[in-house]
């Protein structure tokens, strides 16, 4: 998992890591297409996505899809299968000839190729910039809610959060590919080469790195489902709301925001930098500020369908200033947090956090205060 800080849209382009390739090449060909997982590409959309139906069982795949298998295990001149499915390929990007093989042609089990894409090349427009937001696919309502949630908080929080919220929801998970869908793969030079899905070998995978295919391209995507949360990698988070110090002689409450970076080398357990900025006004009508810097530790060990429960614990730097004077000292504390995921990469927050540091106006004591927050995580 990675964070990308970058302007632009959710892109057409799906990338298929080697670790999956390498495991796609060893199935059967007419299986390959059953349970694809990719993550989708920043950058600019080049089409719409192609409609398709919903994802269908395995079995599906190994009725419709059969006479892939026999392409493959059919003895031919040297380079035959390499043939047969290259002008498969032509079919697909071309638009010539129809579905000679039952369920394995074109309008096979509710697949229908875009055939206006032209071939050669990976088709990707420059990453970075232009157009509107694209959720990716398959998902529906869940995919409204998530977008109504994110824009009412962008209101109230920084650009790069906005920005920031692309990589949340931009689509990680798992999809159905015809077996003749274009496989753009990739190679360190650079350079790339188009096969279908049925025609990978371990061969092809020597020199690739990656491959990418293009929900706008071939026979589209069936969406199946999203993976689940997974914080491993890089973090981004920011949240907002209530801070309070307490007084025994009079109350003082204000707001505070914590913005924090890091990483979590587990699903569960990551550091994170945090700058946490706060303050307000007392009932004597004084202006007082809390600011601090710290590492912080959070751990979450219980998970319930989306919702995720953790602590934390933080130490650092706070700096105090108010009417009377200005303070820095030390600074430690912890709480509770909460996650409700939306994405894999996207996750509504809430925190409560308490905080002793010695800031007190005679220099050593320590001081306390509370915040409760809610924001985003963005892994």
């Amino acid at each position: 998992m990675y964070l990308s800080f970058t302007t632009g849209c959710l892109s057409n382009e799906y990338v298929i890591s080697k670790t999956e390739l390498n495991r796609l090449s060893l199935l059967p060909p007419s299986q390959r297409g059953t349970r694809v997982q990719v993550v989708q590409n920043l950058g600019e959309r080049r089409d719409s996505a192609i409609e398709t139906a919903a994802a269908v069982p395995s079995q599906a795949y190994a009725r419709d899809f059969a006479v892939y298998d026999q392409a493959e295990t059919a003895k031919q001149p040297e380079g035959g299968a390499r043939v047969y499915f290259d002008v498969q390929l032509d079919n697909v990007l071309g638009g010539i000839g129809g579905g000679s093989h039952g369920g394995a042609g074109r309008g096979g089990n509710g697949w229908g190729p875009r055939t206006h894409v032209s071939r050669g090349g990976s088709g990707s427009g420059p990453l970075g910039g232009g157009g509107g937001w694209n959720l990716g696919g398959g998902d529906g309502d869940d995919l409204a809610a998530i977008a109504f949630v994110v824009v009412l908080l962008a209101i109230f929080v920084a650009a790069p959060t906005g920005l920031a919220v692309t990589e949340g929801i931009r689509y990680d998970g798992f999809v159905q590919l015809h077996p003749e869908q274009p496989l753009h793969l990739k190679t360190s030079t650079g350079t790339d080469r188009t096969i279908p899905l049925a025609a990978l070998t371990p061969t092809d995978l020597a020199a690739t790195q990656e491959a990418v295919v293009m929900d706008d391209e071939g026979f589209g995507f069936r969406f199946d489902h999203r993976r689940a949360l997974d914080r491993k990698g890089l973090a981004f988070k920011v949240d907002f709301g209530s801070l309070r110090l307490p007084c025994a002689c009079y109350s003082a409450t204000g707001l505070a925001s914590n913005l924090q970076l890091g990483y979590f080398p587990h699903h569960r357990f990551g550091l994170l930098g945090t700058v946490t900025v706060g303050g307000g006004t007392n009932a004597l009508n004084q202006t007082f500020q809390r600011d601090a810097t710290n590492i912080e530790a959070q751990y979450f060990p219980l998970d319930l369908w989306r919702v995720h429960l953790g602590g934390f614990g933080h130490g650092g730097v706070q700096r105090a200033s108010d009417d009377q004077s200005a303070r820095t000292g030390p600074a430690f504390g912890g709480g509770a947090i909460l996650e409700l995921a939306l994405t894999t990469r996207l996750a509504l927050t809430g925190r409560m956090d308490y905080t002793v540091a010695r800031t007190a106006l005679d220099g050593q004591s320590w001081a306390s205060s509370t915040t409760l927050t809610a924001g985003l995580a963005i892994y």
